[in-house]
């Protein structure tokens, strides 16, 4: 479990010298000047200050890493045209009392005439450690060993990953891109044992670099936090030697969200993805997984990995007041063995959150708290922008 024990937000916007100097060269303004800080306060909670800069400071704990500190945050690229769509660079980065490192930057950045073109790019280096839990629903026996036989591994992990995708507008919502990825990794902590038991392969150095495609959908009335519309993205990578790989595999994902105004600002949207790791040779790092602070929040990433992961989570978005949003969630999902394909206990989390808007382009800072049905310890999650 994770928990944030002290976060706040740092802000930089352009917008308020420029809003200053406008009403300094009006005499209005020498003599209302002590409504400024009033009316900067009716913009901030009226959300039309557009914040193009947002810091969040993070503290953490977790037994595998003991006290953490970091900084999460996102840049907004604006076009002067009022139609325009907004790009984003955000990061986040922690470093803990355990000397490990994690650093990420993900990206959606638009360009070219009528903003046709753009480019998502992901990567980041990681020295972090982790657990291994097996592979599949092996982890169900684990929790319901009572004579405590079974424990999850520790190692830790180096791990450099890099993910770029140009994309196009090729017919009204329909977007067409390519897709380059690249994952360099070595871990410690892990011995031959593992290898032979789970069958599984990555306990060496290994270099993965695939290339393949996208094609996506994109009719949602908001990049940030859409009220309608739908979205949906396929990605595929094929990973071959002659590109460099140590291992030949192809990984498929599907992504699939809608959102529905039930009532003025209420919104109601859904999310069903699914990701498939396919080949004999495939590193068990890259294998499907579920959790994390986006896909069934609440569950621990990488507790549960196979061969195809599936999960549908679904979100009541309510207006609170000003620039206050709250959330409902729940989602539901587990991992699958392309070999033994078996079901078992499906993986349920749920839980509520809090948003509060700092731009005109609805982008949010996300508070959550969540739970999963296979424990009873609460996941707390702080970042930018939506699950979903």
């Amino acid at each position: 479990m994770i928990l944030f024990l002290c976060s706040s937000s740092v802000f930089a916007q352009k917008g308020i010298s420029e809003h200053i100097s406008e009403q300094n060269s009006d005499t209005l303004f020498i003599q209302e000047k002590d409504k400024v800080a009033p009316t900067f306060f009716q913009n901030l909670f009226s959300g039309n200050l557009n914040w193009n800069f947002v810091v969040t400071p993070l503290v953490s704990y977790q037994p595998e890493t003991s006290w953490a500190f970091g900084v999460a945050g996102a840049y907004y690229i604006k076009t002067e045209k009022k139609e325009g769509r907004t790009g984003v660079i955000g990061f986040n980065t922690a470093y803990t009392l355990k000397k490990q490192f994690n650093f990420n930057i993900t990206s959606t950045v638009y360009f070219g005439k009528n903003q046709k073109w753009f480019l998502y790019a992901n990567g980041g280096y990681k020295h972090y450690p982790d657990n291994f839990y097996g592979v599949g629903n092996v982890y169900e026996n684990l929790l319901l060993d009572t004579n405590n036989n079974l424990a999850p591994v520790p190692y830790n992990s180096n791990n450099f990953y890099l993910t770029l995708q140009p994309q196009r507008y090729v017919f009204g919502n329909w977007i067409l891109g390519l897709n380059m990825a690249l994952r360099w990794e070595n871990i410690k902590g892990l011995d031959k044992n593992f290898e032979q038991h789970y069958a599984i392969k990555g306990l060496d150095n290994y270099l993965m670099a695939g290339i393949g495609g996208v094609l996506s959908y994109d009719s949602r009335n908001n990049f940030f936090y859409p009220s309608k519309g739908m979205f949906f993205k396929s990605v595929i990578a094929h990973y071959e030697p002659i590109l460099g790989s140590s291992y030949r595999m192809m990984k498929a994902q599907i992504d699939f969200r809608q959102y529905l105004t039930l009532y003025k600002e209420f919104i109601f949207a859904y999310q069903f993805i699914s990701e498939w790791t396919i080949g004999q040779d495939k590193p068990f790092q890259m294998l499907s997984t579920i959790g994390g602070t986006d896909i069934l929040r609440g569950i621990r990433e990488k507790v549960w990995r196979d061969d195809v992961m599936a999960t549908m989570q679904t979100e009541l978005r309510i207006p609170v007041w000003k620039i206050f949003r709250a959330s409902v969630f729940c989602g539901i999902g587990d991992v699958y063995s392309l070999k033994r394909w078996e079901f078992t206990t499906p993986k349920i989390a749920y839980g509520v959150g809090l948003r509060v808007q700092f731009n005109k382009s609805k982008a949010n800072l996300r508070i959550d708290v969540a739970k999963q049905n296979y424990n009873k310890d609460f996941a707390f999650y702080i970042t930018v922008n939506e699950a979903f």
